[in-house]
């Protein structure tokens, strides 16, 4: 008998070892095994499937190794790893060992033995307060039994701890049975821990990547044993074993985070804990106070049940003061006239001020000095950016779809010849503070810092959050988790770089930014968003912050412009030394993807787009989006394009369900 072994390596292919005669009987699907591997006497991988000698394919095998041993009795992931790692393999086009090592690579050589029967321990009651309609139907759902798939939209206003207490307690009582809370940082562990302990005492477990490798192992073997009840951890928590997993909870779902593209295996955890869970039989619920559309539209189709957890009466009452400044009133100004007099009021009258700049450095669109009339791509929407501003073959692209246009002559609105660019960065932004203040301390946050040393970083963050700071300047990751004593105001100085970006989910990334400002601020506080764009949808939901209403308009325009959750998108960006090359690739690209949009199946592809700039460079790059109908049709354009022939030069970048359009 034959074992097909598969091993945590980047290379699309398994391998067939020689079972043993002791051995036949044991070996499963699922199971962990030792056998030499290349150089490696003893390299752990996990057996796929276990077949006679002649149905497998030996075609250029010179001999067959034989395995060292059997590493686990049962498999580790009674749902099936091996399936759920084929599964993500082709729907993010990483290889299958890739996926499977996810599941067991950080798995201890030798597990400890399972602890004796024992009567299951009751969860401890807790007092806590009644829970709202909403919240109590989700409660009894998922004490009921059986699998359920849920989004829950929490209060901004409110702790979730809490309220994943309530639901854990209830889903988990009388029983062994494990829950898992994911959630998008390692800051937010002693938290949620610190709220689930009461119940399940010396019970919780936690996982992150600064664990030490004895910590790891030991909540690795404390999952997978059942000795801890809940594991609270982050996204890579969605690949840790259970013995009986009944609940999974993602927490601020919408996170950027839980998508996987820095290195492989590629993966979104979201997609991961859902079908997981759902092949475990478990409940799981998404939570956020502002959800993705593409999980807002899995509930608006049935896939997922709702639940609100936002109190009416709560959200419709006083709250900040909200004001869309219209930046063709204030041409060629980084600061507004009333966002500069609000800064100034704010800071002397002894409180903060947060700025929230598009991007880091000094940033550029056009606009028409007379009237501020911006260009937008008449094909898809978002406002164009400048090509080449000083040279003789000056245009302007859109960045979503790759369309160019000539440099306009005459302003259609008003006439004039006159046009500027513009922008603002951090820097730019903490320059035009300090002239204004100029005996007030300014922090600065943005990926400049990050990149720095962990403790500028910190320093930046708490001298703001400790009151030392009167103005903060950053770019949208210091709304994270952010806290102040004394903000009075929040402001957003160039809101079109974001509303006018490549990215599909441009509309729903600002408005999510500015619910995240606004919830920071007082009832007194002040909310200031400067634009020259002041009739976009996304300024219309913001007097309110009604975020349902807002989330129904953004599904209804993803619909029309076949955008996800109605599509799924690949990415392919080829890029060489040699332009002709590059042609020639996309050529190949095209062929390939010719059945698309046949028998039936929808699809079409936006391209190519070209970076800024490209022009003045040796470098040629170019980017095609594909937008398939149906998770199926985008596996197979994955795949045709992950098997294209590779052209002597050029570097292939294949990205299924991107998150970067630049």
């Amino acid at each position: 008998m034959l074992a097909e072994i598969s091993f945590p390596i980047p290379l699309r292919r398994t391998f067939y070892y020689l079972l043993p005669e002791e051995l036949e009987l044991k070996a499963a699907p699922g199971l962990r095994v030792l056998a030499p591997l290349g150089r490696r006497q003893a390299a752990a991988g996990m057996i796929l499937r276990v077949l006679p000698e002649k149905d497998a394919d030996l075609t250029g095998l010179k001999e067959l190794k034989s395995v060292t041993r059997l590493l686990d009795e049962e498999p580790l992931f009674p749902e099936g790893a091996p399936e759920l790692s084929a599964w993500m393999s082709a729907r993010w086009g990483s290889p299958q060992g890739l996926c499977l090592g996810a599941f067991y690579a950080h798995a201890p050589r030798e597990l400890p033995a399972a602890p004796a029967a024992a009567e299951p321990e009751p969860v401890l009651p807790v007092p806590q307060a009644p829970l709202m309609p909403e919240l109590e139907k989700l409660r009894e759902a998922l004490s009921s039994g059986g699998r359920r798939a849920c989004l829950l939209r929490l209060s901004p206003f409110e702790r979730p701890g809490p309220v994943y207490a309530e639901l854990f307690a209830s889903a988990l009582a009388g029983g062994s049975s494990q829950g898992l809370l994911v959630v998008p940082d390692l800051s937010f562990i002693p938290r949620f821990k610190d709220e689930l302990e009461p119940l399940f005492p010396g019970r919780v477990g936690t996982w992150h990547a600064r664990l030490t490798p004895k910590r790891r192992a030991d909540a690795w073997a404390g999952a997978a044993s059942g000795r801890f009840r809940v594991m609270v951890a982050t996204r890579t928590g969605v690949f840790l074993p259970f013995r009986g997993l009944r609940l999974a909870v993602l927490d601020s779902e919408h996170e950027e985070v839980y998508r996987q593209e820095e290195a492989e295996p590629f993966y979104h955890a979201r997609e991961v804990l859902l079908r997981r869970a759902e092949a475990a039989g478990a409940s799981a619920v998404l939570a956020s106070p502002c959800p993705s559309i593409e999980t807002w539209g899995a509930a608006a189709s049935g896939k997922l049940e709702r639940f609100g957890a936002v109190p009416r009466a709560r959200m419709a009452g006083p709250g900040p003061d909200v004001r869309v400044l219209d930046l063709a009133r204030y041409p060629g100004d980084v600061l507004a006239r009333p966002l500069s007099d609000g800064i100034f009021r704010a800071v002397k009258a002894g409180g903060q001020a947060l700025v929230i700049a598009a991007r880091k450095g000094y940033a550029s669109r056009l606009f028409c000095a007379n009237c501020g009339w911006m260009p937008r791509c008449r094909t898809c929407g978002p406002g164009l950016t400048v090509l080449n501003p000083a040279g003789a073959g000056r245009s302007l692209l859109c960045r979503r779809c790759g369309r160019k246009e000539p440099w306009p002559e005459v302003c259609p609105s008003c006439g004039g010849k006159v046009f500027r660019d513009y922008g603002a960065g951090t820097q730019k932004a903490q320059e035009a503070i300090a002239r204004l203040l100029p005996g007030a301390k300014i922090a600065r946050f943005d990926g400049d810092v990050l990149r720095g040393s962990l403790k500028a970083m910190n320093s930046e963050l708490d001298s703001f959050a400790r009151g030392e700071a009167d103005v903060l300047v950053g770019t949208r990751i210091a709304l994270r988790d952010l806290g102040a004593p004394r903000l009075a105001l929040a402001a957003f100085i160039d809101a079109d770089s974001d509303l006018s970006s490549a990215d599909f989910r441009a509309s729903e990334k600002a408005y999510r930014a500015f619910f995240a400002a606004w919830r920071l601020l007082g009832p007194r506080g002040e909310l200031l968003i400067q634009t020259r764009e002041t009739g976009h949808n996304v300024f219309s939901r913001l007097a309110e912050m009604d975020y349902p209403s807002f989330a129904d308009g953004e599904l209804a325009a993803r619909r029309d412009f076949f955008y996800p959750p109605f599509s799924h998108i690949v990415k392919v960006r080829l890029a060489s030394f040699d332009a002709g090359a590059v042609d020639a690739a996309a050529a190949d690209l095209l062929k390939a993807l010719s059945f698309l949009g046949s028998g039936g199946d929808q699809g079409e592809i936006l391209g190519p787009v070209v970076p800024q700039g490209q022009e003045r460079r040796r470098f040629h790059s170019e980017y095609y989006m594909i937008k398939a109908s149906s998770e199926r049709s985008a596996a197979a354009c994955l795949a045709r394009a992950l098997a294209l022939p590779r052209r002597p030069g050029v570097k292939y970048f294949i990205e299924a369900d991107p998150y970067g359009f630049q």
